[in-house]
């Protein structure tokens, strides 16, 4: 037997198949299923989170299934009784007057209404007569000549610009203290211009006297009361013409203007008259900015 050759050495055939190599399959062994890579890829991240704003209608139904905290039901309940007690006043503040007013005034009140609206029935009768007139054809040209100057006095007393004359009351204020005021007597003539007064003057202490008119104002002054530029000293005289007993009720009315003067510490007295004078004219101005409006008509 030979001996081995120095430096070598008989190393026996692994079994293992070598590293990276691909080892047959056995016979009649299927091969290992691999894994689906649609199966394996991760999931798209979510989008940002967009939240969507509620609607009217939601908002209205979240809060109506809200329960409302304590705070929230004091105020509720303190804004109905601030409402209750506001409807309460303002009606108290209407009633107030006629309630406390006495069965005669209130006849008079009465009486005073069906008067002016019987006056005022008996205007539109003229103005349809007088529109009828018109129409008519029979010496319309003359008819309407009168209706325009019997117009134009109308409108002239009403200025201020003519004398006018007729049925009325005066109401004289006496006042020792000077202590109504400006106010008070503004207050007595926006009365008897409710109470249908067509032609109304104001004089004082003398021979001072004021027609008044729209333009009309009252300041108060030492001692008096100023009128459109005219110094008045008590004692004050109102005198107005229009229907007697309809004017005298509204001075006498219950806090009207007999009652406020006596409340100042004066004194004034209603007087009805069958025939007035109301001379005092108004010197009329030409309007510095006003003018006639254009008619429509004409374009």
């Amino acid at each position: 037997m030979s001996p081995p050759s120095a430096g070598t050495c008989s190393v026996p055939e692994s079994t293992h198949p070598p590293a990276g190599s691909v080892t047959p399959e056995r016979e009649g062994t299927p091969p290992p299923s691999r894994p689906d890579p649609a199966v394996l890829r991760e999931p798209d991240p979510p989008g940002p989170f967009v939240p969507t704003a509620p609607t009217g209608l939601g908002r209205l139904m979240r809060a109506l299934r809200a329960k409302p905290d304590l705070g929230q039901v004091a105020v509720g309940v303190l804004v109905g009784l601030l409402g209750f007690a506001a409807a309460l006043q303002i009606q108290a503040d209407d009633d107030d007057l006629l309630s406390r007013a006495r069965r005669a005034d209130l006849i008079q009140i009465l009486d005073g209404l069906t008067e002016r609206g019987d006056r005022l029935e008996n205007q539109i009768a003229e103005l349809d007569a007088d529109r009828r007139e018109l129409l008519s054809g029979a010496d319309s040209e003359q008819a309407a000549i009168d209706q325009a100057e019997a117009r134009a006095q109308q409108l002239a007393v009403l200025a201020g610009t003519a004398a006018a004359s007729g049925p009325g009351i005066t109401v004289t204020v006496t006042d020792p203290d000077a202590v109504v005021d400006a106010l008070t007597l503004l207050s007595a003539v926006q009365e008897l211009r409710d109470a249908g007064a067509e032609a109304i003057e104001v004089s004082g202490a003398g021979d001072s006297e004021v027609r008044v008119v729209a333009s009309t104002y009252f300041l108060d002054i030492a001692d008096g009361v100023e009128v459109d530029g005219v110094e008045l000293r008590p004692p004050y005289r109102i005198t107005a013409i229009g229907e007697p007993e309809t004017m005298a009720s509204a001075m006498q009315f219950p806090q009207g203007v007999v009652s406020r003067v006596s409340d100042k510490g004066g004194r004034a007295t209603v007087s009805q008259e069958d025939e007035l004078t109301v001379d005092a004219l108004h010197e009329a101005t030409s309007p510095e900015y006003a003018g006639p409006a254009p008619d429509d008509d004409a374009g």
